[in-house]
């Protein structure tokens, strides 16, 4: 990984070198990711675990239930996407339990140097309570592979960026209406 220059960098915050001024979307930092899990912007607070609760949350091996973490060994394979466990206050699905995620952010907080070892927050599917707690941070090497990480993009606007299945969905139905209005034409 290249870092950006001082010129290019993002600055909203502070300078890092990890973001270029005019991304839209990227990996959330450290910060970014500690507030979409844990706080709670009704009573300016931060939880325990990102499900709006300071109690531990139901383990489950897949679900949408409010209150619930793919988490403590009950699945031995991360859930699908649109189902790992109950929303944090901000309305993110999975962000405690199911995998690890990356943070932009360099363990030691400096994104100063491209081979800093990040931070990855949030528990996986085979971690206890402990792993999903807001205090949980853990640091990994980022030229290795693990099967309990993986990544939550985020955008400026915090747009929902829609799932691959969606665009087809799309381009099928769009499709569709426009066959049915060509058969309309070449029946009249």
């Amino acid at each position: 990984m290249t870092l950006w220059s001082s010129e290019q960098a993002w600055t909203a915050g502070g300078t890092n070198l990890y973001r270029n001024k005019d991304a839209f979307y990227f990996l959330p930092s450290d910060n970014e990711w500690y507030k979409a899990a844990y706080y709670n912007p009704a009573g300016s607070n931060y939880f325990l675990y990102p499900t709006a609760s300071s109690s531990a949350p139901t383990a489950v091996a897949s679900g949408t239930n409010g209150g619930s973490a793919v988490y403590n060994s009950v699945a031995s394979v991360p859930a699908i996407v649109d189902s790992t466990g109950g929303l944090s206050p901000y309305g993110t699905m999975g962000q405690g339990g199911n995998v690890f995620e990356w943070n932009e952010t360099a363990f030691d907080g400096t994104n100063s140097l491209p081979t800093e070892s990040r931070a990855v927050r949030g528990g996986s599917w085979g971690d206890g309570a402990v792993g999903l707690i807001s205090s949980g941070r853990v640091l990994l090497v980022p030229w290795r592979e693990f099967d309990f990480v993986g990544f939550r993009v985020a955008s400026v606007d915090a747009a929902p960026i829609p799932e691959p299945g969606t665009w087809a969905a799309m381009a099928i139905f769009a499709g569709g209406a426009a066959y049915a209005g060509w058969r309309r034409r070449r029946r009249a």
